[in-house]
């Protein structure tokens, strides 16, 4: 015995009078990096101090501003001039040189974290906000890493809602 399998397309021809309808995908959301130089309490730099005082890119202990600072951001980031830009501090540098503000700083961080900051753009790592069909609203690295200390203190996530509690809510809906 012979079985002949004959498709719905082969049957009806293998060309349609009218195209297939195809399916569009949802519009995707623009996405905003929510800016950064609004929270920063001491920009803009140079107006504030950096005008009045010579640059000076020498690594050196900080005794009289910013002795808050602690910059342990890895080995090779050991002075400020590795990220700001040297003779206008409200820039940020990137290694081609060229110059990004804080509100892109970003990119900043990208250059070397490139797996965290493909997560990033994905929306897999960090925070974002509102809608994925309209606007979204995303947070730059700094929103949650200090940039000069940016070593989150490890947390343990919290256990799942237990199944007992789940029904409890559900009964109590009904």
């Amino acid at each position: 015995m012979i079985l002949v399998f004959v498709s719905a397309s082969a049957a009806s021809g293998c060309h349609r009078a009218e195209p297939r309808a195809r399916r569009t995908p949802p519009p995707s959301a623009t996405v905003t990096i929510v800016p950064r130089t609004p929270s920063i309490a001491t920009y803009s730099c140079m107006q504030r101090c950096h005008t009045r005082l010579p640059a000076n890119p020498a690594q050196r202990e900080l005794v009289e501003f910013h002795t808050d600072k602690r910059l342990a951001h890895g080995t090779t980031l050991t002075w400020c001039t590795f990220c700001h830009q040297d003779d206008n501090l409200d820039r940020l540098r990137l290694i081609d040189g060229s110059l990004v503000s804080f509100d892109d700083g970003h990119r900043v961080c990208s250059q070397c974290h490139a797996e965290r900051y493909r997560d990033w753009t994905r929306g897999i790592h960090g925070v974002t906000t509102g809608s994925w069909r309209d606007v979204a609203q995303r947070r730059s690295c700094t929103a949650c890493h200090n940039p000069h200390d940016p070593h989150r203190t490890q947390f343990n996530a919290l256990p799942p809602p237990s199944r007992e509690r789940g029904r409890e809510q559900e009964e109590h809906h009904e």
